[in-house]
């Protein structure tokens, strides 16, 4: 036995059985509850203290918002608040290299989860899906691409975006390497508009070098979010070709 049966499917064919279809929810369901009860418990309002907390740490201060910043990530709470208070906390070559290292972490945690705990669920479920596959397929061939319009251009929210690529087949060191460089144009402009807002409130001036790097990350981020789009509209019309021409292949066959 292989740990998998067979259900008689309509004329008499049977098709297997999904195993542990179970994990997928599971794995939803608790994301959902620690989301629920950090926003219940007020987490959301709780910066505040947070930030004084994180500062009263001292020399160990940029750790613990390391793993601050990526249990956020992991418990798919908004990043964005947190990575805004690295900004009030740290130097701002400090507060990137936190908010960088803590994003990260929490996406690769994100990932490995769904990777060893749903993946192959999903997968048997995909099998049967062929727009799915072929989207699969896509991110198993151009996962570069794909992570890098994503991170550039977070039309999923970042922590949703980690559980889903460790539902796909990409490569671990791919998704790591291509998440943590698409993520840093984020950093910069997250830490680096929070410091041109408090520079501005707390002296009068607008600190034109901080405006600079803002609206740089900006620009990059649209640029290469923009470039990455077009390769992978390329690569999916070579799909569809590829798809096409099988079809025709075997119907004249």
């Amino acid at each position: 036995m292989n740990g998998t049966s067979d259900i008689e499917g309509a004329g008499g064919q049977s098709r297997p059985r999904i195993k542990g279809w179970w994990r997928p929810i599971v794995l939803v369901a608790v994301v959902l509850v620690v989301w629920t009860v950090a926003y219940s418990c007020g987490a959301g309002k709780e910066l505040a203290d947070l930030r004084d907390w994180i500062a009263a740490l001292g020399p160990i201060a940029p750790i613990a918002f390391i793993i601050l910043r990526a249990g956020a990530a992991v418990a798919v709470i908004p990043g964005s608040p947190v990575t805004a208070t690295a900004a009030v906390l740290f130097s701002p070559v400090t507060a990137l290299v936190c908010v960088s290292a803590g994003k990260t972490l929490g996406a690769c945690v994100s990932f490995l989860i769904a990777r060893y705990f749903a993946r192959e669920a999903v997968a048997e479920w995909l099998a049967t899906k062929p727009k799915f596959r072929r989207l699969d397929a896509l991110v198993a061939s151009h996962g570069a691409l794909v992570v890098a319009l994503m991170r550039l251009f977070p039309i999923v929210p970042f922590s949703w975006q980690n559980y889903g690529f460790g539902l796909t087949r990409i490569r671990f060191a791919t998704y790591l390497f291509w998440s943590w460089l698409c993520m840093l144009p984020g950093a910069i402009f997250v830490v680096s508009g929070t410091n041109v807002i408090l520079d501005t409130l707390m002296s009068g001036r607008i600190p034109w070098p901080k405006l600079i790097v803002f609206a740089a990350s900006l620009a990059i981020m649209l640029v290469f979010a923009l470039y990455s789009l077009l390769k992978l509209h390329a690569g999916w019309r070579e799909s569809d070709s590829g798809t096409d021409g099988q079809s025709v292949n075997g119907k004249t066959g």
